[in-house]
């Protein structure tokens, strides 16, 4: 039986031409080193992952404004959506029933000529009533002049939301500073919801 043939450790050895080789345990290799600078073999490096492309600023600039093409666009369609829901709510609120708004004229003209004070301001604005004597109101200013309206017909009204419009023809006589003047004409009211319940805002 043959003797097992010594096996030759991996190395560097002296190849005989002045310089160390590597012997991986079964072959040379073509790695090669200095006979003075011996030492341990060289361990081939792990392959090195290029380095990760930086991003630039100006890159993320574009790519928001390329996300704003897009959304812009879905942003103002659901407000438009909103406006519309909300405008048929009021709508829905309101419309082109004009009833509460002719009640309030016509407590409003039935005030004025009882000269009653307390009806007269739940149904106006401080505003319209100051307009309406062309002086800061009050009771006893109400009870020392003639009644201004006569009252006029309601042909027309629409409410939306907390403000109504009401067109009244109001063709007929009217005191003013003790004269009775005859008058055609349509007058247009604008009322507003406060404190519960609809007042004469102004008048056109």
């Amino acid at each position: 039986m043959d003797a097992p043939r010594p096996i030759t450790p991996p190395g560097w050895y002296d190849d005989g031409h002045g310089q160390l080789r590597w012997y991986d345990g079964s072959q040379w290799t073509q790695h090669t080193a200095p006979l003075a600078q011996a030492g341990p073999p060289r361990v081939p490096q792990q392959p090195v992952a290029p380095p990760r492309q930086q991003v630039r600023r100006e890159d993320l600039v574009q790519v928001k404004r390329s996300k704003l093409v897009w959304i812009l666009p879905i942003v103002f369609v659901i407000a438009a959506l909103v406006g519309a829901l909300s405008a048929v709510a009021a709508w829905n609120a309101g419309g082109f029933d004009a009833d509460p708004l002719e009640r309030t004229y016509a407590d409003f003209v039935r005030a004025e000529q009882t000269r009653d004070c307390a009806a007269l301001e739940e149904v106006t604005t401080r505003s319209f009533r100051d307009d309406l004597y062309d002086e800061p109101f009050t009771c006893a200013l109400l009870a020392s002049r003639p009644p201004v309206m006569q009252g006029g017909d309601p042909v027309w009204g629409m409410r939306l939301g907390p403000v109504g419009i009401l067109l009244v023809d109001d063709s007929g006589w009217v005191g003013l500073d003790g004269e009775r003047q005859r008058v055609s004409s349509v007058e247009t009211y604008t009322l507003i919801r406060q404190d519960g319940r609809w007042k004469l805002d102004a008048s056109d």
